[in-house]
């Protein structure tokens, strides 16, 4: 058999390597991708909507593929025009090629080419010279795509990949730059341009003079009408309407939303985004109008964040009002960029709090004058409310309890919650940021603020917000860091806010929802928050100066909260109520009706409140105390002297000291404690009266007057009981004594300095306290 084999002469062995080369290279797929080509980055909506398109390398708007099919209009179209014989031929149509080569050779020239749209979709992927050589190259490939991709898959390359004039490539891209529009809303003028275009691209440079597209694509309506693509009323109306004179502009609806995913994915060509397209143009409507309107004030910049509140999906992004605004520094991201907090993080202090076992929304917490190591927080008010409910110190953002509360509490405690809640901007040690943390001391983005409050809506569950379509991504459990009692109990105080402007009157209206809500405002007045939620959205704004720039008129409620509620506005109506109240996640508990502690038997008056399942143990009522009266109930007595005296058991109210005084000076009825038997055997002086400022350890700094005299410092004594004098005494030299009204101007020393004071019950105090004298 073999000697057959070697028989062949050389021209038959010639004809089997050529055949064995033809039947390698044809069996050979194409490479993957086809087209090695450098596309668009296109930002997209959660419905397909283009948010956001970037130039290619090349300065090309070039639309990546994509899995939307082809309109019947525009295939119908193309093919008449480029290919009328597409579907019949295996890439080269050889009744085309004869045609031309007699038309060529008749004329003397080339009128007529045999060019199919394989052959075309080979040239645009080579880009060669136009002559024999390469025409033979091409038809030979173009025979193998034909042999390997179905027919739609070489229409749909020839499509993406074709040039439609100046520097857009690609069918959809067309569509968009000359119709405003996506290729399946194209009229049947708007297909018959489009399959023009490729042939002459330079047609469709701008230019109101310019027939020849005019007359091109009239012709090629024609040619449809004549071919029953379209009836004569089609036919008739198409040709009436106007070929694109200029290239639309992509319109950008979330351009820092875009940059930053461009970033963040530097190789995916099509994301497709989260974002609600309408509320998006809703939010950033509302963004340019609040810029104009604050621009009076010296505000410059805001920015907004809408998600949903249990998923965490990103519904609008606006990183400022006017992205092209280079003057106010309008590319800044002011979603991602780290502002100082102000008070906004105070809700997750007193939910954890709760967990704790220290509060509840009734609970008394002190607000009083309060010194730590050099810290001295103030209230805006600049004023003291001696105690006030957890809830009213949460729903006033009252400084001087939450930082009462935050050393209560732990400071490493709640910035590692903060840490653990996804927190990255935290560049500081616990300790760096000390008790300023809970103030603003802090810098958190938008971003963040959204991922926290979410955290609430999602019964105290904490997960990273979602911009990206990810069908994975919705089903995050989040990290279980505020149980789920205190999460409802949160929202529930924080829905008692008072709405800025006009919105004060938002819960007279009956289709009013509830909304929970809380502002804050940095120190220096350099950042306004505000941030609100509902069990379907969540909104945090953020207003300032990028630079910034510290501006008298910005506050949390003033400045933020207008823009947070025209959002609110602007969301989607629903009819879904408030957050479901569990009772798996509470137990029930006896509070005294005074303190808002766990009632003792000592409480006259206890009440019956929900506290979430599983806190920790929290204190008995400390405010109400049994004591022994005499019979005419004027003193108090002990085993030593109730023969002579009595001993009638009673309960009573006994403030602290602290408290009493600022209760009094608030006009509040304290009612005296009578005092212990003087002439008691056992008596011992009680604590009746207290050194309430300066506190304990304080650090004071004395400036010198103008007169060289060193600036004396009001030292103030509480008390309970029915104290009428006060003896003071400083480094054990006696300075004085006061009545009733017990304040003392006293001149401390350089240094260390100790402050004592006796009552006229036989009760003292002592602080001691150091002063930095400065010259």
């Amino acid at each position: 058999m073999w000697r057959k084999w070697i028989k062949f002469k050389k021209w038959q062995w010639g004809l089997i390597i050529v055949i064995s080369i033809a039947i390698t290279y044809f069996s050979i797929p194409p490479g993957k991708p086809y087209f090695e080509v450098d596309y668009s980055t296109v930002v997209k909506s959660d419905d397909g909507s283009l948010l956001h398109v970037f130039l290619n390398k090349n300065e090309q708007w070039f639309l990546p593929p994509d899995t939307s099919s082809i309109p019947k209009k525009l295939e119908d179209a193309v093919l008449l025009y480029e290919d009328q014989n597409f579907h019949l031929h295996s890439g080269v149509d050889i009744g085309a090629v004869f045609r031309a080569t007699y038309q060529n050779i008749r004329s003397g020239r080339i009128i007529s080419g045999a060019s199919t749209l394989p052959m075309q979709v080979v040239r645009l992927r080579h880009q060669n010279d136009r002559n024999i050589f390469y025409k033979v190259l091409e038809a030979i490939e173009a025979i193998k795509i034909s042999f390997h991709f179905s027919k739609e898959k070489v229409l749909k390359m020839y499509l993406q990949h074709a040039p439609y004039g100046g520097n857009v490539i690609g069918f959809q891209t067309a569509a968009h730059k000359f119709f405003g529009k996506p290729i399946h809303s194209l009229t049947w003028s708007e297909a018959a341009t489009l399959a023009v275009l490729p042939n002459s691209p330079g047609l469709i440079y701008p230019s109101k003079t310019n027939n020849r597209l005019f007359q091109k694509r009239n012709a090629l309506l024609k040619k449809l009408f004549d071919k029953e693509y379209i009836n004569e009323l089609s036919y008739q109306l198409s040709i009436l309407e106007p070929v694109p004179d200029e290239f639309i502009t992509f319109k950008s609806s979330a351009p820092h939303a875009a940059f930053f995913l461009r970033s963040q994915y530097p190789a995916q060509k099509i994301l497709n985004t989260t974002i609600d397209k309408n509320l998006q143009d809703k939010a950033n409507y509302i963004a340019q109008k609040y810029e104009e309107l604050y621009a009076a004030d010296g505000i410059r910049n805001l920015a907004c964040l809408i998600a949903d509140s249990k998923t965490g999906e990103v519904k609008a992004y606006v990183g400022s009002p006017d992205f092209y605004d280079n003057a106010n520094k309008g590319q800044v991201d002011g979603v991602r960029a780290y502002r100082s907090s102000g008070s906004i993080l105070k809700p997750f202090l007193y939910a954890l709090s709760m967990d704790e076992g220290l509060i509840l929304p009734e609970t008394f917490i002190r607000d009083l004058p309060t010194y730590f190591d050099g810290f001295s927080p103030n209230n805006a008010s600049e004023d003291f409310q001696g105690v006030v409910t957890a809830k009213e110190a949460l729903v006033k953002s009252l400084n001087i309890p939450a930082v009462r509360l935050l050393n209560s509490y732990g400071l490493f405690q709640f910035y590692s919650f903060l840490q653990e809640a996804g927190i990255k901007s935290l560049f500081r040690s616990a300790d760096e940021y000390g008790l300023p943390l809970i103030l603003g001391g802090a810098e958190v983005s938008v971003w963040d603020m959204v991922m926290l409050y979410r955290g609430f809506a999602n019964e105290g569950k904490f997960s990273n917000n979602i911009i990206l379509k990810d069908p994975e991504s919705k089903s995050q459990k989040g990290a279980q860091l505020i149980s789920a009692g205190s999460s409802y109990l949160t929202l529930d105080m924080l829905k008692d806010l008072k709405r800025p402007g006009s919105e004060y009157f938002w819960q007279k209206f009956n289709n009013a929802k509830d909304f929970s809500w809380k502002t804050g405002t940095s120190y220096g007045h350099k950042d306004a928050w505000a941030v609100g939620l509902n069990p379907e959205y969540t909104i945090a704004v953020w207003v300032g100066n990028f630079d910034g720039e510290s501006n008298k008129n910005l506050s949390g409620a003033n400045s933020a909260g207008p823009v947070l509620f025209d959002l609110l506005e602007a969301l989607p109506s629903t009819s879904k109520e408030w957050f479901e109240f569990n009772e798996m996640d509470f137990r029930e508990m006896k509070i005294c009706s005074v303190s808002g502690f766990r009632a003792s038997e000592n409480c006259p008056k206890a009440d019956a409140v929900y506290a979430p399942y599983g806190m920790r143990s929290m204190k008995s009522c400390d405010y109400h105390q049994k004591k022994y009266l005499s019979y005419n109930k004027d003193l108090q007595t002990c085993s030593a002297c109730w023969d002579d005296l009595g001993a009638i058991p009673t309960k009573l109210l006994e403030y602290p000291p602290d408290i009493a005084y600022y209760l009094r000076r608030k006009g509040a009825f304290i009612e005296s404690i009578p005092p212990h038997n003087p002439e008691c055997s056992r008596y011992k002086a009680e604590i009746s009266s207290k050194i309430i400022y300066p506190n304990m350890d304080a650090k004071l700094f004395l400036p010198v007057d103008f007169n060289g005299e060193l600036q004396k410092v009001i030292c103030k004594v509480g008390h309970t009981s029915s104290v009428n004098k006060v003896y003071w005494y400083l480094n054990e030299e006696y300075i004085g004594e006061t009545d009733r009204q017990h304040k003392m101007a006293v001149t401390f020393k350089s240094g260390w300095n100790e402050l004592k004071i006796v009552d006229d019950l036989g009760g003292e105090d002592l602080q001691k306290v150091f002063a930095v004298i400065k010259e």
